[in-house]
């Protein structure tokens, strides 16, 4: 198994937590291994980002004749009112919509199978507000901007039944996992 990342610091944390494991400096419109060297690539958290018509042929070079490539998302679970009301707070009409029911991949693969599988995220409140922080698309927001959407969290976290008061916030999500085969 081998991870490729164009992050450096990424790479770091990877190589801190899996230090048996290789990790190299690529992404998915130019990976750094030989034609037909992996059975699988999987990709969490970042198909939306990349270039298509690039990715595609470049996944497909890599992967061993009826190879797969997978991708994963994690999706709040908005089936719960407070969950629900967080992502109207977070949205700011530049979030990445993930919750598409097959992404798009197109040949030389075959068709996108989903298979989602539903989980729960413990966290602290604090660790709501580092979450809703850490999303690429609050990281830009003008400071005002920033610091109100933050306000915002932090009046749901305080006046919300379901979270006044909690100390374990249990936050659901789906993984919703994606699945094509080279053909």
């Amino acid at each position: 198994m081998v991870a490729v990342e164009p992050s450096e610091g990424m790479r770091e944390q990877f190589t801190q937590a899996l230090p048996t494991l290789s990790s190299l400096a690529g992404s998915a419109e130019r990976i750094p291994l030989t034609d037909h060297a992996v059975d699988a690539v999987l990709v969490a958290q970042a198909w939306h980002w990349v270039d298509l018509e690039r990715a595609v042929p470049e996944v497909a070079r890599v992967l061993s004749p009826g190879g797969r490539l997978g991708l994963i998302w994690n999706i709040r679970d908005e089936r719960k009112d407070w969950v629900a009301q967080l992502g109207q707070i977070m949205h700011q009409g530049i979030e990445q919509d993930m919750r598409s029911t097959n992404p798009r991949i197109g040949p030389p693969f075959g068709p996108v199978e989903r298979f989602d599988v539903e989980w729960t995220y413990h966290l602290k409140p604090k660790d709501l507000l580092d979450l809703v922080a850490s999303r690429s698309y609050v990281i830009t927001l003008p400071t005002t901007e920033r610091q109100a959407l933050d306000a915002k969290v932090r009046h749901l976290l305080d006046t919300h039944p379901a979270l006044s008061g909690e100390q374990d916030i249990q936050m659901p999500y789906i993984a919703r996992c994606s699945r094509a085969t080279l053909i």
